[in-house]
């Protein structure tokens, strides 16, 4: 078996590839295999990042399959329909290594999410080029042998930015991110604890005038004389008042999707049980509400960017920063729009029942004063 590169595929000096992980692992994995892996298949195998080669993922295929793009490779191997699934689970070495079908499922996922948006993924060729959705993955063999092996690499990409703008919240990346630094910036001037001057006391103020200037433009904040502190205007405290209430509506409504247990085959619903998974985010967007809106309101007005950094002034320069405030947004849980539908109506039947109770409760009570009396 040759352990070389083919020629073709050699980097050039000045050209190296990105991940250039040992080819083999011994015992080669296809070869010990105890399924059926003919000379006429194709493998396909996957690892993430830096994983180490050791720990990949592999599936022999039928060797027609390498005339299809890449994207129509990765969709026909990893599709979401689970009847669509079986096929490829049955060619999985299950006995030499168990963990492949969870496995399959974590890829399955990761495709899932691109495809809605909530995360990116790159795939590169190991000692070899990124890939495209279009090429043909046939002509990117990573070793010349029988059978031929396609040895990839996926990065997987988070970012709430990105989604946001998928959405149609945002124009692009430099609309979001002025939105949000605007916003960040308007809380803290009405803190008594924060005063900006337009002749800035140091180097992190001085970087925060054109975000104020911006907010004057919006008529939230006054342009102060050189001595005094920008002031926030009326339409501007009306503003914050608005985002205030927008926070409790969305906590008071949404609070109880935080903590669900469900069992969708017997549509069965436990709220509040400390070992449920939160449903939030998904039921805000079939709500019609803007995740990305809703999650940057809550967490700012609880605190967390304040908990994030020591200087809120410098973070809110970095797209990393607000990535990170927002990653709930792009990591939550995937669920079916089916049963996401029967976990909206058990939850509002929930509060229902939740507010007849305290109803009944506040009138017995207001009935054994009036007896007492």
């Amino acid at each position: 078996m040759s352990k070389g590169l083919p020629e073709r595929l050699t980097p050039l000096p000045n050209d190296a590839p990105k991940y250039a992980k040992p080819l083999d692992s011994y015992p080669v994995p296809w070869r010990a295999s105890s399924t059926s892996v003919g000379d006429s298949d194709f493998i396909l195998r996957i690892t993430l990042g830096d994983m180490p080669i050791d720990d990949a993922f592999w599936i022999a295929l039928p060797a027609d399959i390498s005339s299809l793009s890449l994207g129509e490779l990765l969709s026909r191997v990893f599709p979401t329909d689970p009847s669509l699934q079986r096929n490829f689970l049955q060619r999985l070495d299950v006995k030499g290594n168990p963990d492949l079908p969870d496995m399959y499922d974590a890829l399955v996922e990761i495709f899932a999410r691109a495809e809605l948006g909530l995360c990116t993924v790159e795939t590169y060729v190991n000692f070899g080029p990124k890939l495209n959705d279009s090429v043909i993955v046939g002509q990117h063999p990573t070793k010349d042998d029988t059978p031929p092996v396609l040895d990839l690499v996926l990065e997987q990409r988070f970012s709430a930015i990105d989604y946001a703008v998928h959405r149609g919240d945002f124009v692009d990346e430099e609309e979001a991110l002025a939105w949000m630094r605007s916003r960040v910036l308007l809380y803290f001037l009405d803190s008594p604890d924060y005063a900006l001057l337009p002749d800035p006391v140091d180097n992190a103020d001085a970087a925060l005038l054109p975000i104020a200037q911006s907010l004057v433009e919006e008529g939230l904040i006054d342009q102060p004389a050189a001595s005094e502190p920008f002031e926030i205007t009326e339409l501007g405290h009306e503003t914050i008042q608005e985002m205030t209430a927008e926070v409790e509506n969305v906590i008071e409504r949404y609070e109880v999707f935080g903590d669900i247990h469900h069992d969708p085959e017997l549509s069965e619903y436990g709220f509040g049980t400390g070992a449920g998974i939160d449903l939030r985010l998904p039921v805000y967007e079939a709500e019609a509400i803007s995740p990305v809106r809703a999650v940057f309101l809550v967490e700012f007005y609880d605190g967390e960017i304040t908990r994030m950094t020591d200087d809120w002034r410098t973070a809110i320069h970095a797209r990393e920063f607000f990535d990170a405030l927002l990653l709930p947004v792009v990591e939550r849980p995937l669920i079916d729009p089916n049963d996401l539908d029967e976990v909206i109506d058990a939850g509002f039947a929930f509060m229902e029942q939740l507010a007849r109770e305290t109803s009944f409760a506040d009138e017995d009570a207001q009935l054994r004063r009036t007896i007492d009396r």
